[in-house]
């Protein structure tokens, strides 16, 4: 193998992508730390507002108004500047580019030779990336000065001109692994997490109906009940803001079938005359399994579109 067959062979994935996937991916990444701090802060106002109001005293009341109208600026902050939609564009556009790139980079799909010269596949990636970031022309995720970029960077230029077997390594390596990995964690956390909301949807009422039985024998006189209440409710609404159940089944599914393709991809004869072919449609079948998921993102994005 050629020293540089051996040198691309140590590629990572961020060194393939263009400037456009890193602009979306971090635009999503702030999207969704500041949108889960704005509803992590919400809901414990909410609660805390719902404990100051069941206390008795003129302290507790005004704590509780406090607490209300802090919740009231965080609404409009969070109305105004929509990071949840930040969120899902972003994460919409990064994968997008992603998928797009690793299919130049490595030959897949429609990137098989023919086209045999780089110039037709740079045209073709050219022309579906400008069809890809016609969908975000006016997203904040996108920001315009790189929604005209359609460059191929040196790391997918140089990835495309491997033999096969080298662009099957780094492939196997740095997408198929690194990807399943990270939706079997991914899966397992939200599983885990799901059958602890879960859990809690069912002992939160258990204490309320317990603290009502005890209120109504005059052991305690304070409110607890609207407390309860509250701290149920704000662990049901944050579920349904990270979508454990259905992100858990989601993530595992995709999961699954990389592992199918990846056995597909290993077994391989890249030496065999129509190995080309075989790569480019393995290749697209592994892209296609990481896209199901990702068309959550985008199914998201145009829901949010839809209420803001």
């Amino acid at each position: 193998m050629a020293a540089g067959a051996r040198s691309t062979g140590f590629v990572r994935e961020a060194e393939l992508m263009p400037a456009v996937f890193r602009a979306a991916d971090a635009a999503s990444l702030q999207g969704q730390q500041r949108s889960v701090a704005l509803a992590r802060w919400e809901l414990l106002l909410l609660t805390a507002a719902a404990a100051a109001g069941s206390a008795d005293g003129m302290p507790y009341a005004w704590a509780a108004a406090a607490a209300y109208l802090a919740t009231v600026a965080l609404a409009v902050v969070v109305s105004r500047q929509n990071p949840q939609g930040l969120w899902y564009e972003g994460r919409a556009a990064a994968e997008s580019v992603k998928t797009l790139a690793w299919k130049f980079a490595v030959r897949a799909d429609a990137y098989q030779p023919p086209p045999t010269t780089l110039p037709d596949a740079e045209g073709l990636y050219g022309l579906q990336l400008r069809g890809i970031l016609r969908g975000f022309q006016h997203s904040r995720a996108v920001p315009e000065e790189e929604a005209t970029q359609t460059e191929v960077t040196p790391g997918m230029r140089s990835l495309r001109d491997q033999p096969l077997a080298v662009r099957r390594d780094v492939y196997l390596r740095e997408r198929v692994q690194v990807q399943h990995d990270w939706y079997q964690s991914k899966a397992r956390y939200c599983e885990h997490a799901g059958r602890l909301t879960g859990l809690l949807g069912i002992v939160l009422p258990l204490l309320g109906l317990v603290l009502a039985v005890l209120r109504a024998l005059g052991w305690f006189s304070y409110d607890a009940l609207g407390t309860v209440s509250a701290v149920a409710a704000s662990i049901s609404a944050w579920s349904q803001l990270r979508q454990y159940r259905p992100l858990a089944v989601a993530y595992r599914l995709a999961a699954d079938e990389l592992e199918l393709v990846r056995a597909q991809l290993t077994q391989l004869d890249v030496a065999g005359e129509d190995a080309e072919e075989l790569w480019a449609r393995l290749a697209r079948d592994a892209e296609d399994a990481v896209s199901r998921e990702h068309t959550t993102w985008q199914a998201r994005r145009e829901v949010r579109g839809h209420d803001h």
